[in-house]
């Protein structure tokens, strides 16, 4: 099924993110993960796609078998780094092959060299518009949003006038980069309406095992720790595999979004299995699914 219909049908949305294994590593580790995963019964699983498009074919795989042993819509990722029109027109082909409906297109982090690793795709809005000039593809495509703008971005004003590029390209809906304050969220939310983009905007949520994981996923997409994250996880044990403090604060700011009107939440699970067991068990989001 398409997201956007899932979006029109259900009155709440609850989705989860997983990445494959490296290339290196056995991939039925990633099997193991979404069988337990599975119990939360989300309408849809992202599937990730790694630096320079290094899993680029166990993501096509992995959606493909989400879709035929667990029965759920996936959203598969697709990146302009190092692709060429005939590149991304093989790999879309196989995903309609493999009944896969849903796309994430990304521009894809740059990896750190002097290569050109932008072929005939510069810009996320440049693949979703190759996406859509081929009818008999037909995929329902989702696209990233930044509420502390992307960190390339000179601006958050800047951001979202791209952020309508792609939208207005034919991108159906946004899933958000992780953020720790829900005032961001919210703020984001009105300045993109008052842009103009009327298409869902998903809240993507991300906990951590280990709170300097977390920290430098921060860093990296230059996204604000506020104080009472701080707080509220200055005494965790970063040794720990379940960080409680870090369930307690998430838990906190999904029910804080749900009761504040959203009615979707996209869960950034690091292939944490019991880390976000407790968070989906801890929040109202097992209450509301019931």
């Amino acid at each position: 099924m398409k997201i956007h219909e899932i979006l029109d049908k259900k009155k709440f949305i609850f989705s989860m993110e997983i990445f494959p294994p490296k290339p290196d590593s056995d991939i039925l580790t990633i099997y193991n993960t979404i069988d337990k995963l599975i119990d939360f019964k989300p309408d849809f699983i992202s599937v990730t796609y790694g630096a320079g498009g290094s899993t680029r074919t166990r993501t096509v795989e992995i959606a493909e078998n989400i879709i035929k042993k667990y029965n759920t819509p996936t959203l598969a990722h697709l990146t302009c780094i190092d692709a060429s029109e005939e590149t991304i027109s093989k790999i879309l082909y196989k995903m309609k092959e493999k009944n896969i409906e849903n796309i994430l297109a990304l521009r894809g982090d740059l990896p750190d060299t002097h290569k050109n690793y932008l072929l005939d795709f510069k810009f996320a809005s440049d693949l979703i518009k190759f996406i859509k000039k081929n009818r008999e593809w037909d995929f329902c495509i989702g696209v990233a949003g930044y509420p502390e703008k992307h960190p390339e971005a000179k601006s958050l004003d800047e951001d979202i006038y791209h952020l309508k590029e792609k939208v207005d390209s034919g991108a159906d809906f946004i899933i958000t980069q992780l953020f720790l304050d829900n005032d961001n969220y919210f703020n984001y939310l009105e300045k993109v309406r008052k842009a103009g983009i009327k298409v869902p905007v998903i809240p993507g949520i991300m906990t951590a095992t280990k709170i300097k994981n977390l920290e430098k996923m921060a860093e990296k997409c230059k996204v604000k720790i506020p104080e009472r994250f701080k707080k509220a996880t200055l005494n965790s044990d970063p040794d720990k595999d379940i960080c409680e403090d870090t369930i307690k604060y998430t838990a906190g700011q999904i029910d804080h979004l749900i009761k504040n009107g959203v009615n979707a939440i996209h869960l950034y699970t690091m292939n944490k299995v019991e880390q976000n067991r407790r968070i989906y068990e801890t929040s109202v989001l097992k209450k509301i699914r019931r």
